[in-house]
């Protein structure tokens, strides 16, 4: 008897959470719509819960503001690669397993549709941000507990003291690398999630590999 209530109990928690992913998922998807077709500035939390069809205070139970509502991927999709990172072999170097991360991240054929919607996502609300200043200064402050998350991970990976300098300076330059492919990625005629792979773990290689830029040859030369 205990183990049948035990088990109800599991599945209505399960039900539960998975509603509550629904309703975020709507107010996203409907909070996007109208930044497209309104702009930013224009569109109210009102608006964004009457087009999603929950109360304004539903929406506060997900969301503090619509600002957060564009930046929310950002965190989603963190703790999927940071995950995928630490289940990467311990001997792997941090750009190593970076790289592999992203791969198995990305490119999971078993969450597929899961990784394209969340792809989709990604470059709506990212063409939001480039279009308004004001969210992409907030996005830039926002980054950095999502940059000492990834330094802890280094860390860890590499036996280093979390304020190790070579830990931050390794997850700083991860995040304007992936601000940089990003913004390629959306600007780019290629939405698919293969592209982004591409260009994501070219940006990382770059790290890994040096990004001394050779000067050009002087016309006087020789």
């Amino acid at each position: 008897m205990t183990r049948l209530r035990e088990g109800a109990m599991t599945a209505s928690t399960g039900l539960r959470e998975r509603e509550k992913a629904r309703v975020r998922r709507e107010l996203i998807d409907a909070a996007l719509l109208l930044f497209e077709r309104r702009g930013f500035e224009q569109t109210t939390v009102q608006e964004i819960a009457d087009a999603a069809q929950v109360s304004r205070r539903t929406f506060h139970r997900h969301f503090p503001s619509k600002t957060a509502v564009v930046f929310s991927h950002e965190e989603d999709v963190m703790s999927y690669l940071l995950a995928a990172l630490d289940r990467r072999p311990p001997h792997e170097a941090v750009f190593v397993a970076l790289r592999a991360a992203l791969r198995d991240f990305l490119l999971d054929d078993s969450e597929a549709e899961l990784r394209r919607r969340q792809a989709d996502t990604a470059r709506r609300a990212r063409l939001v941000l480039i279009t308004n200043p004001q969210l992409r200064q907030e996005n830039f402050t926002g980054t950095f507990g999502r940059r000492d998350a990834m330094t802890r991970s280094f860390a860890r990976r590499a036996g280093l003291p979390e304020d190790d300098r070579r830990a931050k300076l390794a997850a700083a330059a991860c995040f304007a690398a992936f601000g940089v492919g990003l913004d390629d990625w959306v600007a780019g005629p290629d939405p698919s999630i293969g592209n982004l792979y591409q260009i994501l773990d070219s940006t990382v290689a770059a790290l890994q590999h040096g990004l001394e830029i050779p000067a050009a040859a002087s016309e006087y030369e020789g």
